[in-house]
């Protein structure tokens, strides 16, 4: 097991305690030397997750042991002797497959009757719950006198030289699945480094990168093109099959080979996770399919600090966000689900109205050493962690009453709440959130046992994860991220740790140092503490970050034109990759809307209101129609439809200057539902109109959302010609700029919903009443977004410059207001 590096823990300092202070004065101080001047990174901030809550609700104060939880879990499924029901957790597998002793296995879901069938184990499930295990400090080579660590070469195929997500011979060698295959060869990869002394583990890492280069190279070398839905090892050809997995496929493989050049120094891996990653920026659109295109954004910002490269990590952070064509409507769950928060969770954002999992939520944790090699992405990085740190609980049955999980309070109290449910939905028989699972929806289907509960073991695998990178500190709304923990193969840096305060005030937290330090802030570029030991207090910028690196005492700082050293070793990295522009603005977001029919309560307002869990459910007939008034002019680019079930076969898109005159600007016949991304190229655009002819279903027309993409269009007026009084400092009259965007966002100004549902129209085929309803004056998801950045601006300047991807979004929701 690698040693683990000196950890920084949270402690309360009570008056006896004589601490260290760090204040912003001695931070923009750099010690003396030849190093030069401190260059200071500013922060990059996507608008989603600006909108993320500085105070997530309900509140939990002292927020989650997350460790702990990872802690209790790794001890109750390697309990040999089963409690609480007694359906075990874990079972002995001597069919000796692919190694020639026994193994282990343990199953997919809590009371899943399949784990009694050997060699069917899965690595997303076992490989993981080993790696996740060790994050948390527990040595999985030697628990209770089980080697836990070489069990898992049943995993690692010999003939093909790689691992595979089952012990069983595969006839396709990893054709049927990219995100399979290649989550079990990182995860594989990630034991190299934790375990590089157990029998046969660098030697398995070393084929896995071999065999991962010889694909790339399949793929197409510097022109790889993974595009398909997996990769066979055995005939080295790409199968296209009926799905697209092949970002989670570039992912994966460049952060193998990024990994394999630090451990073995062979250029050839560096090549290989270049040309994967140019895969993944040659892409026009997200490719986020499973999980491992969390782990681009890292992958991106280390290939920038160690190679020269100079990749966008917020392309990547964007894409793990929404939008993805290879999954549509897989991404970023950003919301409130029946007065809970459940901002930065992973999984579908239109299943149901949203169903996220926990696996997918748990790895988030990869996201976490962004920061140390890009100190631009600090205040993401840990507002993301925040916020996962606070919803990620509502996955555990001990979090959740009866009423809002699907089993009722039969776990409640008992020793198997430390694992966690499958997935959270934003609504499932009538309540909302609630912990479920697939089993208990689709079991019957799947051929599964019936005492199959939605308790899953391999979402539980993932939270050492979380639970290795997050903790808590003295201070609520401060949270502690180890950059270390998820940074695999990488080399010898220093201890650093990402400090986050969500609060509006600047904070002063305790950490705990192992051993004396020289204490550097890679965001600040700056010694703020030249020798600390013992408790230490540490002032972070209110909503923002320090990235603490723990250096040796006396160490010589030096500054080149591409990083930041002390001894020689890089604590921090000039990054230049400038951050991709913001995405088209949701103009739709919050405007009235008027339709033709309802059903059940959900009416056409919900189609912009932000939420989604709600959804516009029409009667069962043809034609059916919506109207959006966006209340002032837009150019629009693209227009996004998020369907349930019973989705458009056949529909219009019509846009309006003044709602009279109408022209349509998209027509389908063969709408395929989900989430559909509609190309438009509209200008002074005001009205939309959705029209249905024909259904997919015999049920009504049911869609959760309709987003319209554009940019506020700009009336051109004459130059003004300069009077007198302009010349001499008088009164130069009145203004003859084109129209102001209103007022300035304030904080609070939406705090209460706004009502934007005028009366339903008629229900005549010929379409909606002209000069349909205005009013309200924008949702409060997207207020909240707004007020939430204005507030934090001011004194996350003090931690350095900001960058807040927020312009544009401020001036089409003002303009929108002043306009209605």
């Amino acid at each position: 097991m690698r040693p683990s590096r000196p950890q920084i823990a949270g402690a309360v300092v009570t008056a006896a305690l004589v601490c260290a202070l760090i204040t912003p004065a001695q931070a923009t101080t750099p010690v003396e030397d030849a190093g030069g001047h401190p260059r200071p990174s500013p922060q990059i901030v996507t608008p989603l997750v600006a909108g993320f809550p500085a105070a997530p609700q309900p509140a939990l104060p002292g927020g989650t042991d997350w460790r702990e939880r990872a802690l209790a879990y790794d001890a109750f499924v390697y309990d040999w002797n089963p409690s609480g029901e007694g359906h075990p957790t874990i079972l002995a597998d001597t069919t000796h497959l692919n190694m020639d002793s026994d193994t282990y296995k343990i199953p997919v879901y809590y009371a899943d009757t399949r784990i009694e069938s050997d060699g069917y184990q899965e690595a997303v499930d076992q490989v993981a719950s080993v790696v996740g295990a060790t994050l948390v400090g527990v040595d999985k080579s030697d628990q209770d006198g089980h080697d836990y660590v070489s069990m898992l070469q049943t995993f690692f195929h010999p003939d093909l030289g790689i691992a595979m997500n089952n012990p069983l011979d595969r006839t396709d060698g990893g054709a049927d699945t990219y995100w399979y295959t290649t989550t079990a060869n990182v995860l594989y990869a990630m034991l190299g480094d934790q375990y590089p002394a157990s029998p046969g583990m660098t030697e398995s890492f070393r084929s896995i990168a071999d065999r991962h280069y010889d694909m790339v190279v399949a793929l197409g070398g510097a022109e790889a093109d993974f595009t398909g839905q997996g990769f066979s090892f055995e005939t080295m050809t790409v199968n296209p099959g009926n799905r697209d997995e092949g970002g989670d496929g570039a992912a994966g493989t460049a952060a193998i080979l990024l990994w394999a050049w630090e451990t073995f120094g062979d250029e050839r891996y560096l090549d290989g996770a270049r040309w994967s990653m140019d895969y993944l920026d040659r892409s026009t659109t997200g490719l986020y399919y499973e999980v491992l295109p969390v782990l681009a954004p890292y992958v991106a910002a280390r290939l920038n600090a160690q190679a020269g490269t100079s990749y966008d990590p917020s392309r990547y952070v964007r894409w793990i966000e929404g939008g993805s064509t290879a999954r549509p409507g897989w991404g970023t769950i950003s919301g409130t689900w029946g007065g809970h928060d459940v901002h930065g969770l992973m999984g579908s954002q239109s299943d149901g109205g949203g169903y996220a999992f926990a696996m997918n939520s748990f790895a988030v944790g990869l996201l976490a050493p962004t920061a140390r090699y890009d100190a631009r992405y600090a205040t993401l990085v840990g507002s993301w962690l925040h916020a996962v740190d606070h919803a990620a609980r509502l996955f555990y049955p001990d979090q959740m009453d009866a009423d809002h999980q699907s089993h009722g309070d039969r776990f409640l109290g008992a020793p198997e709440a430390v694992i966690p449910y499958e997935g959270l939905r934003a609504e499932e028989a009538g309540f909302s959130p609630r912990a479920t699972g697939d089993p208990s929806r689709y079991g019957a289907d799947w051929g599964l046992d019936p005492q199959t509960t939605d308790l899953g073991l391999y979402g539980g695998s993932w939270v050492g994860f979380l639970g290795g990178v997050v903790s808590q500190t003295d201070v609520d709304g401060v949270i502690r991220a180890d950059l270390d923990a998820t940074d695999f193969h990488d080399g010898d840096g220093y201890p650093t740790s990402l400090l986050y305060n969500s609060t509006p005030a600047d904070a002063t937290v305790h950490v705990t140092l192992d051993a004396p330090a020289q204490l550097f802030d890679a965001v600040t570029d700056t010694v703020v503490a030249p020798e600390a030991s013992g408790v230490t207090a540490v002032q972070v910028p209110a909503g923002g970050s320090v990235v603490l690196v723990e250096a040796p005492v006396g160490g010589v700082l030096e500054r080149t034109a591409s990083e930041t050293l002390i001894d020689s070793v890089p604590v921090a990295y000039v990054a230049t990759t400038p951050p991709e522009p913001d995405p088209p603005v949701d103009v739709a977001l919050g405007a009235p809307v008027t339709w033709s029919s309802d059903q059940n309560g959900n009416v056409g307002s919900h189609l912009t209101d932000g939420s989604s869990g709600t959804r516009w459910e029409s009667e069962a007939g043809d034609p059916q129609w919506f109207e959006i008034d966006l209340g002032a002019p837009f150019d629009l680019t693209s227009a996004v439809l998020a369907w349930e079930h019973a989705s458009a076969k056949s529909y219009t898109i019509d846009v309006s200057t003044d709602g009279t005159d109408w022209s349509t600007v998209y027509t389908t016949t063969s709408g395929p539902g989900g989430r559909e991304t509609l190309a438009l190229s509209t200008e002074a655009t005001r009205f939309l109109r959705f029209t249905g002819t024909e259904r997919n279903t015999s049920y009504g027309y049911s869609a959760y959302s309709f987003a319209a993409y554009g940019v506020p269009s700009v009336a051109v007026t004459p130059e003004p010609t300069p009077s007198p009084t302009d010349e001499t400092g008088g009164d130069p009259g009145p203004s003859t700029s084109p129209a102001t965007p209103g007022e300035p966002e304030q904080p609070g100004d939406h705090d209460q919903p706004a009502d934007h549902a005028p009366s339903k129209g008629s229900t005549s085929p010929v379409g909606p009443p002209q000069g349909a309803g205005s009013g309200g004056d924008g949702s409060p998801q997207s207020a909240k977004s707004l007020s939430t950045t204005g507030a934090d601006v001011g004194p996350l300047a003090a931690g350095g410059v900001v960058l807040l991807l927020l312009g544009l979004a401020a001036v089409a929701s003002a303009r929108r207001r002043a306009s209605r």
